[in-house]
């Protein structure tokens, strides 16, 4: 069972490393490093605004902890057909298991010392805590992380307790109790009841060796888990894995009835209704221009959140053009008596349209982000440029490399 393990992550990290190549592109990287920097350059600045001893401190604290707490899932890599395959060797699945909690627990430790990195400076001007009391924290910190672990083993089991399946107790509860009592000058006790949690657990889950395994469960969440992280990928690339569900979405239809039904617009209503109910198009719309919102709202300064707004109309028009290629697996779009040119045309209308409304509403967030005209009208300038330049020369030149 060991060896199926190394032998599944071993496959399972050639996956992941496939889409990271795509997903960390020139583009995106460039993009994240202007985020990384604004976003830096921002917590700096707010950090020279802070006092010591602010009331919201150690709560803040205590908050980001217990999210950072939450990061870093238990990967046990099962398939469907492990149900009936693997259920001969039930008896060892203890041992594929703890190979998934040394990769899923190294994984874990990486996100809280990073987490615990990043609030530290704040952490250093608000409260400036003792090293030591900061390394008990940590140590606190990773101690609880290993107790949702074990208490995410346990779940894959079909236990009787009822205290161990209700997650929400030791997820939240008790990792809040715990981490106020570290913040709040009692970091030793804080490690200790950490350390007593993570013993507790550990022995009640070794108490379940002799209770038969829960295969559905264990399958459904590791499913879940991965749908999580393909949709991530989906933002950036196709994925295969995802299977799009078209939606009905009555509240768009007033949108939709703007296009008339002509013999001209023939692909651009199928086009305007295809991306509108299409769950994997309209679904990285709608999320990378929610996100380049947000990000905008952070970002302040002149060219910075003009260079930002760009990366993501770029982006965004980039993931779109594979959409014109949607329908072509349809028999019955070819018996069309529609010329490529007038296809061509509607699938311009329907980027213009898409971008155009994306660049207003970031150009609405960067004014509301930096309250300066002269931002808004360079933002509005480049915007403008980049939308009429994407849609009429840069959209042409990728379908005639992809014929």
């Amino acid at each position: 069972m060991n060896n199926l393990y190394r032998q599944r992550l071993s496959s399972h990290l050639k996956e992941m490393f496939k889409y990271l190549r795509l997903v960390f592109n020139d583009h995106f990287v460039f993009a994240l490093l202007i985020f990384i920097g604004g976003l830096g350059y921002a917590y700096s600045n707010g950090l020279k605004e802070l006092q010591p001893n602010l009331w919201w401190a150690k709560p803040v604290i205590v908050i980001v902890l217990l999210l950072v707490l939450q990061l870093g899932r238990f990967a046990t890599l099962f398939q469907d057909a492990d149900v009936v395959f693997l259920l001969p060797k039930e008896a060892e699945v203890r041992q594929y298991l703890s190979g998934a909690r040394t990769y899923s627990e190294s994984l874990a430790v990486v996100y809280e010392l990073f987490g615990m990195f990043v609030l530290l400076p704040f952490i250093q001007v608000t409260d400036a805590m003792p090293v030591f009391d900061l390394a008990l924290i940590a140590v606190a910190q990773l101690l609880l992380k290993d107790s949702l672990f074990s208490l995410a083993i346990a779940r894959r089991f079909k236990v009787k307790s009822a205290w161990l399946k209700e997650s929400v107790w030791f997820k939240w509860v008790v990792p809040l109790i715990i981490l106020v009592a570290s913040v709040y000058g009692m970091p030793m006790v804080g490690t200790l009841l950490a350390l007593v949690l993570a013993v507790c657990l550990r022995v009640a889950d070794k108490r379940y060796n002799a209770v038969p395994f829960d295969w559905w469960q264990a399958i459904t969440l590791e499913n879940n888990r991965m749908m999580g992280v393909y949709r991530f990928f989906n933002l950036f690339t196709n994925v295969p894995m995802l299977k799009g569900v078209a939606k009905r979405r009555r509240y768009l239809d007033w949108l939709l009835n703007i296009v008339k039904i002509t013999p001209k617009n023939t692909y651009l209503y199928l086009y305007s209704r295809g991306i509108v109910r299409s769950g994997e198009f309209s679904g990285l719309y709608s999320r990378l221009t929610i996100l380049g919102m947000i990000l905008l709202y952070f970002v302040r300064g002149t060219w910075l959140p003009v260079a930002l707004a760009a990366l993501f109309l770029y982006l965004i028009g980039f993931q779109l053009i594979p959409f014109y290629w949607q329908f072509d697996d349809i028999v019955f779009t070819h018996l069309y008596p529609v010329e490529e040119k007038q296809r061509v045309n509607s699938f311009r209308r329907l980027m213009f349209s898409l971008i155009g409304i994306t660049a207003i509403l970031f150009l609405v967030m960067i004014f509301v982000a930096n309250q300066d005209w002269m931002v808004g009208l360079i933002a509005f300038a480049v915007e403008l440029v980049e939308v009429v330049l994407m849609v009429q020369y840069y959209l042409p030149l990728r379908l005639r490399k992809k014929k």
